[in-house]
């Protein structure tokens, strides 16, 4: 897709296209093709931030207990859904724009920062109020409150963060994840060493936000060209709405739950869900690293049948990804809980054991939802996620009152399916046929026999050893089909020349 005509000190240039200096160089500095090590580095920034995330969010739930952990997942909610609203989905259109263009990257980040703290401020308001009318106490608007001041720092860290994804400096990426999660983890410690309750975990969201915010002015004020690229703010408005409206109406499918939980099954159950919910989103730093090492050269490309050749081994290597991270949380999940949480959230062993098959459908929407992404049709992603989120709302809304959390659980698979149905129509709509998983009917077949031998076989031999087996089964007979190798093979393929 061509970007429009941009503006740098008031004259239009075509595509962008500016020398970054008087050597005449190009504006793009990300060209290339992707390397299998970018995985590595872009699984690792967010695998820190999720794991220091995830280590703070064991200690608050230990330190706090289901019932207040419980209302400090709704918070947390309602601050994510402030996050998205104000324009989190920026990160994917920075990305994107710099991976075209250094210059108009640098640019709109700037601009996008002060755009979404424009947006912020009467969203929050508007959270408040909902919270109020809903007769919540004063300490959870206080708390809401003063958590919604951490989306001025996050604005200032994330445009940056988008940038750097573009320009594949992704050594820097991670140094602002690591600064944030460091200083989240040692607000946990100071929370159980010394208490303090739910205000101490709130303060310790907002330095956290800070502090990352503090190294990603230090980096745009050292790398960011001098000569920057700018919309009109009109355009820019009408340009990046997608990013605020699909970014939105998807994480509020997600969170709707835990809001209707809170309201219609009380904070234990809030917090018994919630808990687990947050600790499976590091596996999906999994797909994340995987994808966003192909998004900004896929994003140059014309979308050859290579390219589709491309984006479905990935798909394959994502499918047997979620295979194994599904059958690894059936062997080790309970023991897992009762090791890190304690007895007051053995209810929660339970809610992983369902959520878990979730995983599957999630990963492959991961790739579809870039494919669609980097081809420019993320307007399809407002359509399918509002059809998710009344999926899952009314599902909640009548199920929860009878099942509780099982049914949050349940319909996020059933949701998390619908998304699937809904992005295959659309990335055949985009590039002409569905695309499929490499080697996705062998891998599945292996994946239920094995599943189905370690339920028969684990009621007569000791369930771990006989989990153990059957995964370690299943990594061997992907290597032995050369599957490995041609998932390898997504990171050597050639980019087809332009038409």
């Amino acid at each position: 897709m061509r970007i429009p005509p941009l503006i740098c000190e008031d004259k239009p240039y075509p595509n962008a296209i500016i020398p970054a200096s008087g050597e005449g160089a190009l504006a793009n500095s990300a060209v290339g093709k992707p390397k299998i090590s970018d995985i590595f580095i872009l699984t690792a920034a967010p695998l820190v931030r999720q794991l220091l995330r995830v280590g703070f969010v064991l200690i608050v739930a230990r330190a706090l207990g289901p019932e207040t952990f419980g209302t400090y997942a709704l918070i947390f909610a309602m601050i994510e859904l402030l996050a998205v609203a104000s324009g989190a989905g920026y990160i994917d259109y920075l990305t994107r724009e710099t991976a075209r263009d250094e210059h108009a990257g640098w640019g709109l980040s700037f601009q996008l920062s002060w755009l979404r703290i424009a947006i912020a401020v009467p969203a929050a308001a508007a959270e408040i109020g909902i919270l109020f009318l809903l007769g919540y106490p004063r300490l959870v608007l206080a708390s809401t409150a003063a958590m919604a001041l951490t989306i001025v720092p996050r604005a200032l860290s994330e445009a940056t963060q988008g940038v750097l994804r573009g320009v594949r400096r992704y050594d820097l990426y991670l140094i602002i994840e690591l600064v944030g999660g460091l200083t989240l983890l040692g607000g946990g410690c100071f929370l159980l060493v010394l208490g303090g309750g739910l205000p101490v975990v709130v303060i310790t969201e907002i330095a956290a936000a800070a502090v990352a915010a503090a190294v990603a002015l230090a980096l745009t004020l050292r790398l960011r060209m001098v000569k920057k690229v700018r919309l009109g703010w009109r355009k820019l408005v009408a340009k990046t709405l997608v990013f605020n409206i699909y970014p939105f109406t998807s994480n509020l499918y997600n969170r709707v739950d835990v809001i209707l939980l809170s309201k219609l099954a009380g904070n234990y159950a809030t917090g018994i869900y919630s808990i687990v919910y947050r600790v499976l989103g590091v596996s999906q730093l999994l797909p994340y690293g995987v994808l966003y090492s192909l998004l900004p050269s896929i994003s140059r490309d014309q979308w050859s049948e290579a390219e589709k050749r491309r984006l479905e081994r990935a798909m394959g290597l994502l499918l047997n990804l979620a295979f194994v991270v599904v059958l690894a949380t059936l062997i080790f999940g309970g023991p897992v809980v009762r090791l890190l949480l304690g007895a007051r959230y053995l209810d929660s062993i339970p809610v992983l054991d369902i959520l878990i098959w979730a995983t599957i459908p999630m990963y492959l929407n991961f790739a579809l939802n870039l494919g669609l992404l980097a081809t420019g049709r993320e307007r399809a992603f407002v359509s399918t996620s509002s059809v998710c989120f009344a999926v899952n709302f009314i599902g909640n809304l009548i199920l929860i009152p009878l099942f509780s959390w099982r049914a949050a659980a349940f319909m996020t698979i059933v949701t998390e399916l619908i998304l699937l149905a809904q992005n295959a129509f659309w990335i055949r709509r985009t590039v002409g046929r569905i695309l499929i998983p490499l080697g996705a009917v062998r891998t599945t077949a292996a994946f239920l026999a094995l599943v189905s031998v370690a339920w028969v076989v684990g009621r007569l031999v000791s369930a771990p050893v006989i989990g153990v087996a059957c995964l370690l089964f299943f990594l061997i007979y992907l290597y032995r089909t050369g599957l490995i190798s041609e998932f390898v093979a997504v990171w050597h393929t050639e980019r087809s020349p332009s038409s």
